[in-house]
């Protein structure tokens, strides 16, 4: 795929985070809520975490495709930087708070969405003639 589509891809990730996080406590409770009925042996907490871990796996997988030469430590600072500012934002957001046991989630998240890139690309190098 062309790197530009990764490019988009990216910042549709990040806008994505941005939207989840703006909403206040009750709309993410609602949504949490949601999630919750579709898997009722997790706690909402570890529910929230896997979306966390998710968010920044897709993020990291993509910021790695958008890059000529990808490198583990661009791609985690990428995403740790932004998994910071936000956390930051959702300190002006009713209800939420920003935590830093969020941020090293999120870039644990990073680190998986980077393995996977890493194996997917090393799949599709062995398999070309």
């Amino acid at each position: 795929m062309d790197k530009k589509i990764f490019c988009l891809l990216t910042l549709g990730i990040m806008l994505t985070i941005f939207w989840f996080s703006n909403q206040d406590a009750n709309v993410s409770d609602t949504q949490s809520g949601f999630f919750a009925m579709l898997l009722p042996f997790l706690p909402v907490w570890v529910i929230r975490k896997i979306a966390h871990m998710t968010l920044y796996a897709i993020l990291a997988f993509c910021a790695a495709c958008s890059q000529i030469k990808p490198s583990f430590k661009k791609v985690l600072l990428f995403c740790a930087c932004y998994a910071c500012t936000d956390e930051f934002h959702q300190l002006f957001i009713p209800g939420r708070s920003g935590e830093l046991r969020d941020v090293c989630i999120d870039c644990l998240g990073a680190c998986i969405g980077f393995l996977l890139f890493t194996g997917i690309k090393k799949t599709v190098k062995s398999r070309s003639f």
